[in-house]
């Protein structure tokens, strides 16, 4: 009989797992998609691309997609046993909250090792790889701004002038005249040609060679010409996402982020998004335990709204937390460990506190609470 409940209660965990992923996902997908759309419809992308670059955000969107998915496929399962009375019977056979959750032994196990490949290789492997194309479309954008006997636009708002192609190279042109909108007053360039070149960090730049900078307004005392052998401006740099000098620590491989421990000046930012990694499957056994004593309601679905409710504001909370203690990681002002294994342990705490009452048939929470009754 006992085969019989775990069998029953795994078909159910299974079904609405992978619809819950359906449905999570969806909802996050089409949140990032209309990013992306914007996007288009500003011109920095293509339309064609669109589905490409949403297809790489996908295993970041399932590192919090999963966890999600988890506990609400756990709660629902839960509190149809309540609802249909089944639970009723369970208990009576001498089953205990304690046996059914061996019965989540092995997806628990499952979830956790698939959620601990995303978060910390391929969530990483697809962020690379749409940081890589983000920036090859921007740079091929920013390219074909510039068209001889024509101005352009480019980044920071600057108006940008070639008078024509130079010949024997399409990257190099000719008569470069650039206004650079200093604050301060007109800040204009000029240069005899100029070509593009890559920068280090992948984006590409404008260099004027051999041209003159012309300071303030002509007549006034602040008036300046400055000349110069080489001035570099950028025309497409890598995307958001970077900090600290540039780096896009999401899309760093382990290896990369555990060297970047030893830097003293990186060392905040690796050790937090270090932890940010690893906290998502250690939560799929606490977020089972939580759902577990959650998903208490009576055979009318007494109660099963406010189970509902406390579930969503604890992982709003949890979540929140979270953001706040990586943050405060990378900057110093909180140290590395506990680090946001401060939440792991709260969380644990609290989902562990109301599986026992539910355990012994007592409320969630102590009756002088009022919010949970048995």
């Amino acid at each position: 009989m006992v085969s019989r409940i775990h069998g029953r209660i795994l078909h159910d965990l299974l079904r609405t797992f992978v619809l819950g992923c359906l449905v999570v996902l969806g909802i996050l997908a089409i949140g990032q998609l209309s990013q992306l759309l914007s996007q288009v419809a500003s011109g920095r992308l293509p339309l064609g691309v669109t589905l490409q670059l949403l297809g790489l955000a996908t295993p970041t969107l399932l590192v919090t997609v999963l966890p999600l998915a988890f506990f609400f496929s756990v709660y629902l399962v839960f509190s149809n046993l309540y609802r249909s009375n089944e639970m009723i019977a369970i208990r009576s056979a001498g089953l205990s909250l304690l046996d059914l959750l061996r019965a989540l032994l092995l997806p628990i196990l499952a979830i956790a090792i698939l959620e601990a490949l995303l978060s910390l290789s391929w969530s990483p492997a697809a962020q690379r790889q749409l940081q890589a194309e983000s920036l090859r479309l921007a740079n091929a954008a920013a390219q074909a701004l510039i068209q001889p006997g024509s101005f352009a636009r480019i980044a920071g708002g600057r108006i940008l002038y070639v008078g024509e192609s130079a010949p024997g190279s399409e990257h190099r042109y000719r008569e470069i005249f650039v206004d650079l909108g200093g604050k301060g007053g007109p800040d204009i360039a000029t240069a005899a040609y100029g070509e593009i070149q890559k920068d280090s960090d992948g984006g590409i730049a404008l260099v004027l060679i051999q041209g003159h900078r012309y300071l303030g307004q002509p007549g006034t005392a602040g008036f300046k010409i400055l000349s110069f052998a080489h001035y570099r401006i950028a025309l497409a740099a890598p995307g958001q996402g970077a900090s600290s000098g540039g780096i896009h620590w999401a899309a760093l491989g382990l290896p990369q982020l555990l060297q970047a421990l030893h830097e003293p000046r990186q060392a905040g930012h690796a050790l937090g998004e270090l932890e940010w990694r690893l906290i998502w499957p250690l939560l799929i056994p606490i977020l089972a335990l939580l759902a577990i004593p959650l998903a208490f309601g009576g055979p009318r679905g007494a109660g099963r709204a406010t189970g509902a409710l406390l579930g969503i504001l604890t992982l709003l909370a949890a979540n929140n937390l979270l953001v706040f203690l990586k943050e405060g990681i990378a900057q110093g002002r909180i140290g590395g460990f506990p680090g946001l294994f401060w939440v792991l342990l709260l969380l644990g705490a609290l989902a562990g506190y109301a599986f026992w009452r539910r355990q012994g048939d007592r409320p969630v929470l102590p009756a002088w609470l009022g919010l949970l009754r048995p």
